[in-house]
C-alpha cells in the first residue's frame, strides 16, 4: 500500500492509494482460505485444498470480493495512522484498476476545531408568568366539562351508546362453556374511542340484568401480546346501567377530582397552572439561550453531518408544506439548508463544553430516558429496548440528555434578569415562529409595506428610522432560529 497524495479543502480531505500486486494477492489469498474451510474437494481433506487449484475454480468468483477487502483494509490502515478526527465515515472511489495494481481515492471529513467564547456576558430572560383568578377558573371549568358524572339509570330502559354499564365479565371456552371468571362489576362507556368496538357494541339494546355472550377479535397490534391477533369469546352479566352529566362547580365535583372541597380544588388548580407554564417559560428561555450562543459562532461544519441533519428537516417541512399546500421552493429549500448548518454547529459546542467541563450522561439516566420512551408505545417495549440499545440510536436518548445538563451549568454562568409576563404575551413567546411558506404574493405585499414606511418616515427624525429598521431585522433573525430550535425539539 502506497500513499500518493493528499489534498485538503476546508474540512474536506482526500487521499490517493495505490494498492500493488502483492497487496491485491493477499486479500485474494485470504478469501480463498476462507473458501477452503467450506468446501470439499475430491482427494483432498477440508480446509487443505491447495490455493492454486481454489484459485482456478473460484478465482473471478473472489476477485470482486477479495478488491473490496484490500480497499477496506487499506482504509483502516490509513485512519489508523492518520488518526484524522473523521466526521461520519468515508467513502472510497476507484480512480485505475488494472491487472497488478489498484488505485482509489479515500474521501472523508474532519469535525471543526474552534475555541469556545466566553459566557458570562451572556444575558436571557427569566419570564415569570402572571396567574389570575381567569386562568385558575378556565383551567377548572376545563376539567368540569370533561369529567363525567355518572348517575345510575334505574328506568330499565335498553341500553344505548354513550351510557356505561357495569358487567360480570366471564371467559368462555372453545364450547362456550363458563371457564374463568374475569371481573366483577367491570365498567365500559358504550363508545369510548379507547375500547375495542367488538367489547361494547354488543351490549346497545341489552337490559339490566341481561346475559351477553359476544367475540372480540383483537388487532395483531394489541398492546397486550397474549391477545393479539386472536378471537376470545366473553359472556357478561349486565349489573347497572349509568347515565352522563354534567357536575356543577361545587364541592361534590372537588371530591370527584381528588380534593376535599373546592376551596381545596382551586388550589390544586392553581399549582397546576402555575407549573404549566411555568414550564413554557422555562421552555422559551431555554432557546433564547441557545440563540445567544449560536449567535457567537460560525466555523465551518461537516458537509455530511449537515446533510444528514438537512433530510431530516426537509422531510418535517416537506410534510408540512403538503398540509398546508404550500410549495416546496428553492427559497424554502435554503431555509433548511441554514437551518441544519446551524443545528450541526449548536451540537458541536454542547459536546465541546461537555467535554471542557467534564459532564457526562450516566448509564442510569439513559435507562429512565428508554424506559420513559418505551411506555408511550404499550406492547412495543421490547423493539423499543432493542433500537435505542445498538450504538447509532442510543446517541438520539443521550444527546438530548446531555444538553439539558449542558443548559443547566450555563444557567449558573450567564445573566438571567427576570420579568413578569401575561399568559397570552408568554404563549406568544412560546409560539412565535418563522413562516417557511410565504408565498409571493406575501413577498410582494412585504416589499410593498417596506417601500411605503420610508416614505412615512421621512418626515420623523432620522435615528427613529434606523430604529425601526433595527428591530425589524432583530425580530425576523430571532423567528428563524426559534424555528430552527423548535424543529429540533419536535425531532428527538
Amino acid at each position: 500500500m502506497e500513499i500518493l497524495n493528499k489534498t485538503e479543502n476546508g474540512l474536506k480531505r482526500s487521499c490517493n492509494v495505490l494498492l500493488s500486486k502483492e497487496d491485491l494477492d493477499a486479500a485474494r489469498n485470504t478469501k480463498l482460505r476462507d473458501i477452503a474451510k467450506k468446501v470439499r474437494l475430491d482427494g483432498f481433506r477440508p480446509g487443505k485444498a491447495p490455493l492454486d487449484i481454489l484459485k482456478r475454480i473460484y478465482g473471478e468468483s473472489v476477485e470482486s470480493e477479495a478488491k473490496k477487502q484490500a480497499i477496506t483494509d487499506a482504509c483502516k490502515k490509513f485512519l489508523n495512522d492518520e488518526k484524522p478526527a473523521l466526521s461520519l465515515s468515508y467513502v472510497t472511489e476507484i480512480v485505475k484498476d488494472e491487472q497488478d495494481s489498484l488505485e482509489f481515492l479515500i474521501k472523508y471529513e474532519i469535525i471543526p476545531s474552534f475555541e469556545l467564547k466566553e459566557v458570562s456576558d451572556l444575558e436571557v430572560v427569566k419570564h415569570l408568568p402572571e396567574i389570575t383568578d381567569k386562568e385558575v377558573d378556565d383551567f377548572l371549568e376545563s376539567i368540569r366539562k370533561d369529567a363525567k358524572n355518572w348517575i345510575e339509570d334505574n328506568g330499565g330502559g335498553k341500553i344505548k351508546e354513550g351510557q356505561k354499564v357495569a358487567v360480570n365479565l366471564t371467559l368462555l371456552s372453545p364450547g362456550k362453556k363458563p371457564r374463568t371468571n374475569i371481573l366483577d362489576n367491570l365498567e365500559i362507556i358504550l363508545g369510548n374511542e379507547t375500547v375495542l368496538e367488538d367489547f361494547w357494541k354488543p351490549f346497545i339494546g341489552a337490559k339490566v340484568s341481561d346475559t351477553v355472550e359476544f367475540s372480540v377479535n383483537y388487532p395483531e397490534n394489541f398492546h397486550e401480546k397474549s391477545l393479539s391477533g386472536k378471537s376470545v369469546a366473553y359472556k357478561a352479566v349486565v349489573n347497572k346501567v349509568f347515565n352522563h352529566a354534567e357536575y356543577k362547580l361545587d364541592d361534590d365535583f372537588a371530591k370527584a377530582i381528588g380534593c376535599d372541597n373546592l376551596e381545596k380544588a382551586k388550589e390544586w388548580a392553581k399549582a397546576r397552572v402555575v407549573s404549566k407554564y411555568e414550564y413554557i417559560a422555562k421552555d422559551v428561555m431555554r432557546r433564547d439561550l441557545l440563540d445567544r450562543i449560536s449567535e457567537q459562532y460560525d466555523f465551518d461544519v461537516p458537509q455530511n453531518m449537515t446533510e444528514l441533519e438537512g433530510r431530516v428537516i426537509r422531510s418535517q417541512i416537506e410534510e408540512e408544506a403538503k398540509k398546508l399546500g404550500k410549495e416546496f421552493s428553492p427559497r424554502v429549500q435554503e431555509e433548511c439548508r441554514k437551518l441544519s448548518e446551524q443545528r450541526v454547529r449548536l451540537g458541536f459546542v454542547i459536546a465541546e463544553i461537555a467535554k471542557r467541563e467534564k459532564i457526562t450522561v450516566s448509564r442510569e439516566e439513559i435507562y429512565q430516558a428508554i424506559k420513559h420512551i418505551a411506555s408511550l408505545y404499550p406492547g412495543q417495549e421490547k423493539a423499543i429496548w432493542q433500537k435505542y440499545s445498538r450504538g447509532d440510536s442510543i446517541q438520539a436518548v443521550i444527546g438530548p440528555i446531555l444538553e439539558d445538563k449542558v443548559i443547566n451549568f450555563l444557567y449558573g454562568k450567564i445573566k438571567i434578569k427576570e420579568e413578569k409576563r401575561s399568559i397570552e404575551d408568554l404563549i406568544a413567546l412560546d409560539e412565535e415562529e418563522f413562516d417557511f411558506f410565504k408565498d409571493e404574493e406575501d413577498d410582494k405585499s412585504k416589499e410593498s409595506k417596506k417601500e411605503e414606511k420610508p416614505k412615512r418616515r421621512k418626515a420623523e427624525s432620522e435615528p427613529k428610522e434606523k430604529l425601526a429598521e433595527n428591530e425589524t431585522e432583530s425580530a425576523e433573525t430571532k423567528k428563524t432560529k426559534r424555528s430552527s430550535q423548535k424543529i429540533k425539539e419536535e425531532k428527538v
